[in-house]
């Protein structure tokens, strides 16, 4: 699976190409009810024994897949007009425009002091698309296992009613807990360890290591090439502060490192 290095995108461009990765990725991966919030847990267990309890943790959870057949721009706006209501949003009266496309797009500051968005847009031959993105900037490392499946149960409740059947895609990205090599290397080991998981793909530059594991104990899963890919972890070095820092993601990593 090619991985992207950290380099900044605008968050519509990101959306889009999310989506556009999840639409080609969707028939090697698992339903939401084969054990999201279960994969949540273990990954972010996990996670939390590699990053450092000092500073926060940046946490992103994202729910997308195809949604209703609409007929029309006025039906696309009230399709998004009613996840605004399930979502609690703002509702908007009229559609923005995104690379020539109606799109249907909204955002709230969440009680968590987190931010949500909304894009409904279309897929093609009258489908609508839909992608869910809540993200916290700033999550006690302790409690980011616990924070994370709270908020996926909630977001899970809040759609109930439009009967979204998406997938989900969860990252955590934190400050290595040990600042080094050796740091990196052991977090590594313990990812592979606590998560029976078994590299399959490698890729790494000057600042960058990531990898991609097959796991048993994970049930989400994406297809890339001859392997069925369950997570990704990446430790990025900057290259001007020097610090090391962890991103780990099931079934992959789909933010800048």
């Amino acid at each position: 699976m090619r991985t992207k290095t950290a380099k900044t995108a605008s968050f519509l461009v990101m959306l889009g190409i999310l989506g556009l990765w999840l639409l080609q990725a969707e028939p090697g991966m698992a339903r939401p009810e084969s054990g999201a919030a279960s994969d949540t847990v273990k990954m972010l267990q996990t996670a939390e024994q590699g990053m450092s309890e000092q500073t926060p943790v940046k946490l992103v959870l994202k729910k997308t897949g195809p949604y209703r057949p609409y007929a029309n721009d006025d039906e696309l706006l009230r399709l998004g007009q009613e996840w605004s209501r399930a979502l609690q949003m703002p509702v908007l009266d009229a559609l923005l425009e995104q690379q020539g496309e109606p799109v249907y797009r909204q955002e709230r500051q969440t009680a968590e002091g987190c931010v949500q968005t909304l894009l409904l847009t279309a897929l093609g031959a009258g489908q609508s698309y839909a992608i869910v993105k809540t993200e916290c900037s700033e999550v006690p490392a302790a409690e980011l296992s616990a924070k994370a499946v709270a908020m996926q149960d909630a977001m899970e409740r809040q759609m109930e009613k439009l009967h979204f059947e998406g997938v989900w895609n969860v990252i955590a990205q934190g400050m290595l807990k040990t600042q080094s090599s050796e740091g990196a290397q052991e977090a590594f080991r313990n990812i592979q360890g606590q998560l029976e998981a078994k590299a399959v793909e490698r890729y790494e530059d000057a600042g960058t290591v990531s990898i991609s594991y097959t796991s048993d104990v994970l049930q989400q899963s994406v297809d890339s090439g001859e392997h069925r890919i369950h997570l990704q972890a990446a430790i990025h070095r900057d290259s001007l502060t020097k610090a090391w820092r962890l991103t780990i993601g099931t079934p992959v990593i789909t933010t800048e490192y």
